[in-house]
C-alpha cells in the first residue's frame, strides 16, 4: 500500500466516523476546533498585504 492510500484509507475512516456521530458530539468537535480555526484565519490576514486584492474584505463578498 503506498503513502497516498494510506492516507486516503484514513480520511475515508475518519469521514465515516464524524458520518455516524451523533450531532452533540459532531457539536463538540467544532467547538475544539474553533480556537485553532480562528488562529489560522488570523494568520492568513496577517499574510496578506494591504495591495491584494479581496484583503480588505477577507472573504466576504462584494456588495455591487
Amino acid at each position: 500500500m503506498t503513502e497516498s492510500e494510506r492516507i486516503l484509507r484514513r480520511q475515508t475512516e475518519w469521514q465515516r466516523s464524524r458520518h455516524t456521530a451523533p450531532w452533540s458530539e459532531k457539536i463538540r468537535q467544532v467547538a475544539r476546533m474553533r480556537p485553532s480555526i480562528e488562529a489560522l484565519r488570523k494568520e492568513r490576514r496577517r499574510q496578506r498585504s494591504p495591495d491584494t486584492p479581496g484583503a480588505a474584505r477577507d472573504g466576504q463578498p462584494v456588495s455591487r
